[in-house]
């Protein structure tokens, strides 16, 4: 069963832009029905309202809307009863602190992981930064991975059955400015995935390529319509499923990325684009402009690569193909997000309302990247050193 959280004002009245035989999004979609019965194997995504050319203009909007992002991780937070277990590369958003205390003061089992060059303020890392002093005054434990490669996660997991997890991080810039998506998925199974690796790092403090738990994450675990594959890095096989999975593609290969530095990825792109396989994608300015990005070798091949229009950044790390595939998680593609950093990285497999919505979501990001005229310079964000590697 996949839902349909999303609603979104009519940001743009038409779009003239088709793939894979797609049509203009839906931009009045049925409002979500978060309260499912959670013995129910389901799928819900949801995205950020930024696709204006400002930042102010895109948190006003975002905070303003019903179905920001920002919901589902309070809604998430709201309904833990018994365990709420968290891995964050950044902590910052006090409004979301604030949801995770409430839990611990009802009774709530809380467990935080962060990577520890988040966990000091930016203009005085002399200083512990607030969120974390709240949480830990609060008396929920936050360990650090203490490491140069990055923590570089964004999940939750709810009682034991509930998975959140995308691009996301806490913070406000993450949770208001940028486009991120999530996923709040009802497994039981890949919930026990996800918190066999939060137990090797907060537990064991095992952050590097360690031996990792019996749990077979990569196992394809099936919902009512469709499956889903998680890896978790560093060395988990993320990287090779992604190439494994582009290689199938016959029709189409539409990419969302904040960063695109794998050479070998690259060169396959560019290999199917040639065989006759369309290839469209939208890139954050900010990282296309990185010494190792490919979008200026796509951008010479002819491909429809757009730079994004948002002030902020355009944080996705998503590839759809063939309408029937959705590639997404913390996971950039980029050899430094296989080997050094610790990542979760899905792969979801003949879901159609699924895939359809990040299609929207990814012709939302066409017309804005075609009609915004975003500042020259972006904002200075800590997740801007975690893309800008090969």
């Amino acid at each position: 069963m996949i839902l349909k959280p999303w609603r979104f004002a009519a940001l743009f009245l038409a779009l003239l832009l088709t793939a894979c035989g797609g049509t203009a999004p839906a931009l009045d979609q049925t409002a979500s029905n978060f309260e499912v019965a959670w013995s129910e194997q389901t799928i819900a995504p949801s995205f950020n309202i930024a696709y204006h050319d400002r930042i102010a203009a895109n948190e006003a909007e975002a905070k303003r809307s019903p179905y920001n992002t920002h919901h589902t991780v309070f809604r998430i937070i709201r309904r833990a009863k018994v365990s709420l277990d968290g891995a964050f590369f950044d902590i910052e958003a006090l409004d979301a602190v604030d949801e995770i205390v409430k839990a611990k003061k009802r009774g709530v089992k809380v467990r935080l992981v962060t990577d520890s060059d988040n966990t000091v303020e930016k203009a005085d890392p002399t200083k512990v930064r607030e969120a974390i002093h709240r949480l830990r005054a609060a008396g929920i434990p936050v360990e650090e991975d203490q490491r140069s490669g990055f923590m570089h996660h964004k999940f939750m997991v709810l009682d034991g059955h509930t998975v959140w997890t995308g691009s996301t991080n806490l913070t406000p810039t993450s949770l208001y400015h940028h486009n991120n998506n999530a996923l709040t998925i009802s497994s039981r199974e890949l919930a026990g995935a996800f918190t066999a690796e939060f137990e090797r790092m907060f537990s064991d403090r095992a952050f590097g390529s360690s031996q990792r738990s019996k749990v077979n994450p990569s196992r394809v675990m099936p919902f009512k319509s469709g499956s889903v594959q998680t890896f978790f890095s560093p060395n988990g096989g993320g990287r090779q499923a992604v190439l494994d999975e582009v290689d199938k593609a016959k029709k189409c290969i539409r990419l969302m990325t904040f960063s695109l530095t794998d050479v070998e990825l690259g060169l396959m792109i560019r290999g199917k684009a040639l065989e006759g396989v369309k290839v469209e994608g939208v890139f954050d300015r900010w990282l296309a402009a990185g010494r190792y990005s490919l979008y200026p070798q796509f951008k010479a091949d002819g491909l429809n690569v757009w730079l994004d229009g948002n002030e902020a950044l355009m944080h996705h790390k998503v590839i759809v193909i063939d309408d029937t595939t959705v590639i997404t998680g913390s996971f950039n593609f980029s050899q430094n997000a296989e080997v050094n950093n610790n990542e979760a990285l899905l792969i979801i497999r003949n879901a159609p309302d699924l895939v359809k919505a990040y299609d929207d979501e990814f012709k939302r990001l066409v017309a804005a990247a075609k009609s915004n005229h975003p500042p020259r310079q972006k904002p200075k964000d800590p997740e801007h050193q975690t893309g800008d590697v090969p």
